[in-house]
């Protein structure tokens, strides 16, 4: 891991990953021996302060909220882990993480998301394209039927980025546009 409980911290009171994250400013470091396009998923690196915008089940309004991202560098500086929470309706948080690391052979990421919820791992494979870090797999069932996700990072800058989800029905072959948006904006 890219951080560690201070020395002279209270053992005795509980403190989650994310806490000790921001408490220690520690996000990590890339290791110099990592592959170049480490600095792809970069931007991710830091604490983010997000609004979201998900679709209802009904397929034509959106469930407005809000969500934190966290992003360090982990396994020895090679890879990026990123922690979610999204703050749902009633105080209800969703949790999941995400781990990204270049794969040499293919040219591509490999992106690996678990949801707290359910605990099953989702895999994306993701490149970048015209300034956007664009990820196809995941998946899973909504009332239209199994869909395959498209998530693109877009817009990304120093101090904020934007994220889009889109669903394909049809694996791949067309894409219903604006299933979810996250903005992003960094934390100081």
């Amino acid at each position: 891991m890219c951080f560690a409980p201070s020395a002279h911290a209270d053992e005795s009171e509980a403190t989650s990953p994310l806490e000790l994250i921001r408490e220690h400013h520690a996000f990590g470091h890339p290791n110099p021996e990592a592959p170049a396009q480490l600095s792809q998923f970069a931007f991710l690196i830091g604490d983010w302060s997000c609004t979201t915008k998900f679709m209802k089940q009904d397929g034509k309004s959106y469930r407005e909220g809000t969500a934190e991202w966290i992003g360090v560098y982990t396994l020895d500086g090679c890879a990026i882990q990123d922690y979610w929470i999204g703050h749902g309706p009633q105080g209800k948080d969703y949790y999941g993480t995400n781990i990204r690391s270049f794969d040499q052979k293919t040219g591509k990421w490999t992106n690996r998301w678990l949801p707290a919820g359910t605990l099953q791992w989702s895999s994306f494979e993701s490149e970048m394209k015209d300034g956007k870090m664009v990820m196809i797999g995941g998946g899973g069932t909504s009332p239209r039927g199994d869909f395959i996700s498209r998530n693109t990072f877009y817009e990304i800058g120093p101090d904020s980025w934007r994220w889009r989800q889109d669903r394909s029905y049809d694996q791949g072959k067309t894409w219903f546009k604006g299933v979810g948006f996250i903005d992003a904006k960094r934390i100081e």
